[in-house]
């Protein structure tokens, strides 16, 4: 029987004990996925990719390469995966659609009931797939799933953890606000399966908040059902190099801080009223984007990260976010009486302290 996770130290969700035999599938077949995996001159990793996805097992897979028309041999070479394996396809753009509607066609491929968008650039560990369809299979309500994913660089991981200590299961309001007390996207992408009904209810990614679109979708697919996390395993492998989207288009703290601020604010304006205390739920945002914002500053100043625009920007952009903030410990923290900000080692053990928890939390429970 289910079990409220408060005993767990995350309250308001549900968790179920790991299937004894998580091979199992329903009777009458096995679970069927559609991938799709957008590309854009990522040659030199798309064959790892796509061979982790074929690999899967327990489930039916179907691949559809989408090529937006790159530079280099990344084309040729996912016509050779096409034609070493009918379940890979491949689509091609004559033009540069751009990363939003390539990854919003990525969604829409095939027909399978589950759906999973993968970066050219990620790999996927064995027995994701089986994993967390197993999980939504036995959870209609769900209207998506994700797991720990590890980033890495150079080689691929291999012998990641495979066993699986719960499950983990809110409402997609539940998970919503834990989302807006954070204020943090905790998912990478290649660890999440979607279900189709639900995707299909909400859309896309959506271009008006490009530089956040994967938590903006993430939050859309939470209002119209429940969220739930495979516990324990390596779930995705996230690949980090320099040409990551997130490094390149979508880089820098405060330009990330601003994508999140937009992303929250469309899906409230437009679909708050799905949440049993819209305006309880803007201000726990607004102290939310506030704070964190001071972190950043907080962090500038002691040399442990680097601000592409002056640490004042941050401080306004706290203040209109939680005028309240000027009044908080946290504020006196950071900024002397005449509003400049304190330089130098100020609180670094506990920032570090708070860091190393966060990560524990996002690591075990997903939060």
């Amino acid at each position: 029987m289910p079990v409220h996770l408060s005993a767990h130290r995350v309250t308001g969700a549900v968790t179920s004990p790991a299937p004894t035999t998580p091979t199992e599938v329903r009777p009458g077949g096995r679970p069927r996925v559609s991938v799709g995996i957008p590309l854009h001159d990522y040659e030199q990793y798309l064959e790892e990719c796509v061979v982790s996805v074929l690999a899967q097992d327990g489930v039916d897979v179907d691949v559809t390469i989408i090529d937006d028309a790159s530079n280099d041999g990344s084309l040729a070479l996912a016509r050779r995966l096409a034609a070493q394996d009918p379940r890979v396809v491949v689509r091609a753009h004559e033009v540069n659609h751009g990363h939003i509607a390539t990854f919003s066609e990525a969604l829409a491929v095939g027909d399978a009931p589950y759906v999973l968008k993968m970066d050219a650039d990620d790999v996927l560990p064995p027995g994701a797939l089986r994993r967390s369809l197993t999980l939504m299979e036995a959870h209609p309500e769900v209207a998506f799933c994700y797991g720990y994913a590890q980033r890495f660089e150079g080689a691929t991981p291999v012998g990641t953890r495979t066993a699986v200590r719960r499950w983990s299961v809110w409402t997609g309001p539940e998970w919503i606000e834990r989302r807006v007390r954070r204020g943090h996207n905790v998912i990478l992408q290649p660890e999440v399966v979607i279900r189709r009904s639900a995707l299909e209810q909400v859309g896309g990614h959506d271009v008006r908040v490009a530089a956040a679109s994967d938590l903006h979708l993430w939050l859309r697919l939470a209002s119209v059902g429940g969220v739930a996390r495979v516990d324990g395993p390596v779930q995705g492998l996230y690949r980090v190099h320099g040409s990551n989207m997130h490094s390149t288009m979508h880089g820098g703290f405060w330009r990330d801080l601003q994508a999140r601020a937009d992303a929250f604010a469309l899906f409230l304006d437009e679909h708050g009223d799905r949440l049993p205390d819209l305006e309880r739920t803007r201000a726990t945002l607004a102290r939310t984007l506030a704070r964190d914002a001071l972190r950043m500053v907080q962090r500038d100043a002691e040399g442990r990260i680097e601000l592409e625009v002056p640490a004042e920007q941050l401080l306004a952009f706290a203040r209109e976010s939680d005028p309240t903030i000027v009044r908080t410990r946290a504020w006196r923290r950071t900024c002397r009486a005449d509003g400049t900000v304190r330089t130098g080692p100020v609180g670094a053990l506990l920032r570090d302290l708070e860091d190393k928890a966060r990560w524990r939390v996002w690591r075990r429970y997903g939060m």
